[in-house]
């Protein structure tokens, strides 16, 4: 006679097993969403496996492999992943082997853990890029331009820029911040300083006439200043070693980024000719001092 477990809740997944000696069907439920466990930088198969461990308790490798309907082989690897991770404690007993969760709040290490090693990446790939820039440009000719729309879009065109890891020479508009947000552009500007890069920039006078050197002086930032009326356009032009970078503000802001050291070198040379232009003027000799 075979018994059945039940369950009465709403479920998201479902699956049975036949127990030979104890002559039963237990059917199991998984009440877990675990796109949120994919979220912390699992993979799915390791979310659904730690989930499973949550619902059950325990569970041995074979009765992993049925429910997550893999291997017995991959099962044992999954659940060996979980106890390296912490998420799973590994217990023999003779024979026996049976994994159970860990608390929870081992995924406090697991995500720290990934954020470490998302760091280390990052700065394994701008250890190479200029490297690979620089090699890359050798035989390509052709430039590589990214046009997008939208706060969050052009907010990430600006941190596509800023990875290159070079330093920057821009013309600033003061519609950033009214169609940006103060806190999104202060990452922004703050980010090459972070990295040892220097900012050269092009800006209208501030209206109060007052400038903090200070603070610039700690962001690597240089300025040449002019009248606040002589560039009033919604654009910034940004410009790097190998990339420009021009933001719109209009209605909504848009930006294309265009990735070449040619048109790059050509914007440089009439950021320089401009900012020399400006810097025998009065409003960048009282400003300056």
């Amino acid at each position: 006679m075979f018994t059945f477990r039940r369950y009465s809740i709403s479920v998201t997944d479902f699956f049975c097993e036949i127990d030979i000696h104890k002559r039963s069907i237990l059917c199991y439920a998984f009440i877990m969403n675990t796109d949120k466990l994919i979220a912390t930088g699992l993979t799915a198969m390791q979310a659904q496996a730690y989930a499973l461990l949550i619902e059950r308790g325990q569970t041995s490798p074979p009765q992993a492999a049925t429910a997550l309907h893999i291997s017995r082989t991959n099962a044992y690897k999954l659940l060996d992943k979980l106890v390296d991770l912490k998420l799973a404690i590994k217990e023999e007993s003779g024979k026996k082997l049976a994994y159970s969760a860990n608390n929870p709040i081992a995924l406090t290490n697991v995500t720290a853990q990934f954020r470490a090693e998302a760091v280390a990446r990052e700065e394994a790939a701008s250890g190479v890029m200029q490297e690979l820039l620089d090699r890359y440009y050798q035989h390509a000719s052709k430039p590589t331009v990214t046009v997008v729309t939208g706060r969050k879009e052009v907010a990430q065109l600006y941190r596509k820029q800023l990875a290159l890891r070079e330093n920057i020479s821009f013309i600033h508009t003061r519609a950033d911040v009214p169609m940006m947000g103060f806190d999104t552009m202060h990452e922004i500007r703050v980010e090459p300083s972070r990295h040892g890069n220097k900012r050269q920039a092009i800006m209208g006078a501030p209206a109060n006439g007052r400038v903090n050197q200070a603070n610039h002086s700690r962001s690597n930032l240089e300025i040449t200043w002019m009248q606040k009326d002589l560039y009033t356009a919604p654009v910034e032009w940004s410009a790097t070693k190998s990339s420009l970078l021009i933001v719109l503000y209009g209605a909504e802001p848009h930006a294309i980024l265009i990735v070449d050291p040619i048109v790059a070198g050509a914007f440089l040379q009439l950021w320089s000719l401009l900012s020399s232009l400006l810097k025998p003027g009065e409003t960048h000799q009282q400003l300056s001092t």
